[in-house]
Order: structure tokens, then C-alpha cells, then sequence
């Protein structure tokens, strides 16, 4: 005769409770629970302020640089807007969220005695910089300013020297010294090293500091500079006047209104010969590979935290085996079969490990929200721009650990289950 299944969730709550005189059991089981609680928690917590800080790293990357960057076959050498002009972009992403032709040439930028090995940008002031948050991002003077000349200096014999501007980030211009107004002089190794410089390649050029921007991104910050899309140009490798005159760019960004589903936009790009593209993802593969990484580790080495939880709830449920040699006996003698047995301590199991996933489902996200609001001073100012730590909610992930805990659960009470179902009646009764 088969035992109700309300019995033995009744028999199982009488097993997970001590009476008087055996607390040892009580604690036993409370400490099992408290095993699964930190566990879980301590995966939601480390989980969700991994994936806020991936989340806000992602934001910045695509905060500052385009979503697709359509190179030439040569990725070095650029390509014609003449051959390829914007119309036919424009026309290839109907539904892009921006298009803007770039140059980017490595110079070395000097002011007074300090140097700097920075990223030149050459932008179309008409269209913006929107692509790479130069607009939104500038934290003195304005972006069009580049495109205007500027006089800085009256020479001895009253010349008036016309410089361009140029446009730093705030990191780099700190390492400068620059301020706005003064000159920066850009040196490109790249045209020296060219055999165009006898006609026309640039080897130095003077400019004028007209502004600075905060992407938030050290790296960006600390080294990128940006002119008008003609002056970046004459830094492009092998420079020659023949490229003025082509519109040669090093590149055209686009911007998709979903960055996640970029990849449709290299599909297109297929069909265009002569051209590639590359997306933030590909020129961002190695860190978003290492934060995946690093994500995934931490949760398996936190998931031992549950594993040694699993292993206190079977030593838990043997000791229960073992004081309740007769109990057992006596069901059994009573009429329950063993599977009834194996059913009692599993749920036994599955008791100890629903109560103390869901403890520690509500003290991590109670944790995350704590975390989320408070704000500490002491953070230091170059970690990407962050007073808080950042705190994303992953409901997935958080199925996904609560699940894991429940089999893990499970798993400590097969054992001590398969040993209770087992055991003979007549010798627990013999000796009791």
C-alpha cells in the first residue's frame, strides 16, 4: 500500500523539525539552509554587478566609436568618396541611425616640452561627430569650431599666423598642458617614413586648441584628438594632394538603431566589391571575450559555495537515517513501500533546498538593490567615470542559479534517500 503523498510531506516537515533533545538535528538543517542561502545570494550579487559593469563598458564602447566601420579592402589605405559616396550608403542603410566619413592617422602631438602618441580623427564638421559622442561629449569650447581658421599669434613683424583647430580629450590635453587657445604641433612618423614627402607628404603641422571632450573611456580620453576631415587627411599614410582631390577617407561609420543587431549591416555590405566592414564587436572581440570569461568563472567558482551546501544537507539527512533507524522500520512495517521511503527523503532534500534558495533569492536581491542605491566617495575618479556600483538584473541567470542549487540539493539527499529505501524493517525494530 502506497503512502498519500500529504503524509509523507507531513513526515518529511516532522523530520526537518527538532524536538526536545535533539536540537543537534535542528541545527544541523538550519545550517544546511543557511548554506544554500549564501550561496545563491552570493551568486546573484557578484553576477548581477559583473553584468552592470559589462553593460556599462558596453554602453561606453558604443558611446564612443561607430557601430559599423565600412574600410576599404586595404584597411590602411581607405578608399574614394568619390567612388563610393555617401548617397550610396545612405541608400545600402536605409534605416541607418547615422553615416559619417572618418579619417584616423597615429601621430605624435607635441605642447612646449611634452609629447604624446595619440589617434587623429578627421571629421566632416557639417555632419557631426555624433558617431563617437565627440558632440555631446565636449567639456570646453564647441566641435565646429575645427572648421574655422584661427589666429593665435602675431609674429615680431606683424604677421598674423592662420592656424586650424583641433579638438583633444581632456586626459590627453592634461598631459599636454594645453589649453584652449593654444598651439598644439602634430607630427606624423607616418609621412615621414613615406616616400611622398618631397611632394606634398606633411611631416609637421601647427594647430590650435579650440576645445576638449570626456568620453568616459580612459583610453579614448587619453588619446584621441580630432580635426576637420580635410586636415586628417594629409596624415593619412602616403599622403599626396592626389587624395584631396579623390575625397580618399580612411573610413565611413554607421550607426544601427540596435548595435546588438549590427551584423545584419555587414550582410548588406557583402554585395558592395572593393569594400568590408568591421563592427564594435570585432575591434572590441578580446575584452568582451575576457568579460564573458570572467563572468562565467566567477559564477562556477561561486557555485562550490552551493556544492559544499549540498554536501552539508547529505550529511544532514545520513544523521537523519541514522536516528531514525526505528521510524523507518516502523513505516515500513506499517505498510509504506520503499519508494514511499526514497520519496520522504528526497523531499526532505528538496524542502532544505526550495527554503534556502529562496532566502537567498530575497537577500541577493535585496543586496543588489542596496548596492544599487548607495553611492561611495572613495571610488577612485578614473574607474569609467562610476560613483556607484553598477547592478544589472539578469532574471535568466538568476533561473538558471536557483535551478542548479535545487539539482545540487537534490543530489546531496539521493544518497541518504537510497539508504533510508534500503534498510531492512525487521533490524531497525530488532534493536530499537
Amino acid at each position: 500500500m502506497q503512502a498519500s503523498f500529504k503524509f509523507i510531506q507531513w513526515a518529511a516537515w516532522r523530520y526537518l523539525v527538532a524536538r526536545k533533545g535533539r536540537q543537534g538535528l535542528s541545527f544541523m538543517t538550519s545550517f544546511s539552509v543557511l548554506g544554500v542561502t549564501i550561496g545563491v545570494a552570493a551568486l546573484i550579487v557578484v553576477l548581477s554587478v559583473m553584468g552592470g559593469f559589462e553593460q556599462d563598458l558596453k554602453e561606453k564602447m558604443l558611446k564612443g566609436q561607430p557601430h559599423l566601420e565600412v574600410l576599404g579592402e586595404n584597411a590602411l589605405a581607405g578608399f574614394s568618396l568619390n567612388e563610393h559616396p555617401l548617397a550610396s550608403f545612405q541608400k545600402l542603410f536605409p534605416d541607418a541611425d547615422g553615416i559619417a566619413p572618418y579619417t584616423e592617422a597615429d601621430v605624435v602631438l607635441k605642447q612646449g616640452k611634452h609629447l604624446s602618441a595619440v589617434v587623429l580623427f578627421g571629421i566632416d564638421p557639417k555632419i557631426g561627430g555624433s558617431l563617437w559622442a565627440f558632440d555631446e561629449s565636449m567639456t570646453e569650447g564647441k566641435l565646429k569650431d575645427i572648421a574655422d581658421e584661427h589666429m593665435p599669434i602675431i609674429s615680431a613683424e606683424g604677421e598674423r599666423s592662420s592656424w586650424p583647430g583641433i579638438v583633444l580629450g581632456d586626459g590627453l590635453a592634461g598631459q599636454l598642458g594645453a589649453d584652449v587657445g593654444d598651439e598644439v604641433l602634430v607630427l606624423s612618423p607616418q609621412a615621414a617614413s613615406s616616400s611622398t614627402i618631397t611632394s606634398g607628404g606633411t611631416i609637421t603641422r601647427s594647430y590650435v586648441v579650440v576645445g576638449t571632450f570626456h568620453t568616459g573611456l580612459f583610453n579614448y580620453d587619453s588619446k584621441w584628438a580630432v580635426v576637420r576631415l580635410d586636415e586628417g587627411r594629409k596624415f593619412m599614410p602616403d599622403y599626396e594632394p592626389s587624395l584631396d582631390e579623390d575625397a580618399f577617407v580612411t573610413g565611413v561609420g554607421v550607426n544601427h538603431k540596435n548595435p546588438y543587431a549590427i551584423d545584419s549591416y555587414v550582410k548588406t555590405l557583402k554585395s558592395v566589391p572593393g569594400l568590408m566592414g568591421r563592427t564594435w564587436k570585432d575591434t572590441n572581440s578580446a575584452l568582451l571575450f575576457a568579460l564573458k570569461l570572467e563572468k562565467y568563472t566567477m559564477g562556477a567558482i561561486l557555485m562550490l559555495i552551493v556544492l559544499v551546501a549540498a554536501f552539508s544537507i547529505s550529511g544532514t539527512m545520513m544523521m537523519t537515517v541514522f536516528h531514525k533507524k526505528q521510524q523507518i522500520s516502523l513505516l515500513r512495517s506499517l505498510g509504506m513501500t520503499q519508494r514511499d521511503i526514497g520519496r520522504l527523503y528526497l523531499l526532505q532534500g528538496a524542502t532544505i533546498g526550495a527554503v534556502g534558495i529562496t532566502f537567498g533569492l530575497g537577500l541577493g536581491l535585496g543586496l543588489c538593490s542596496l548596492l544599487r542605491a548607495l553611492h561611495f566617495a572613495d571610488l577612485p575618479a578614473n574607474l569609467l567615470s562610476l560613483r556607484s556600483l553598477p547592478v544589472k538584473y539578469l532574471p535568466l541567470e538568476y533561473a538558471v542559479i536557483c535551478g542548479s542549487a535545487f539539482v545540487l540539493s537534490m543530489l546531496g539527499a539521493l544518497y541518504p534517500a537510497l539508504m533510508a529505501a534500503r534498510q531492512n524493517p525487521s533490524q531497525g525494530l530488532r534493536y530499537s
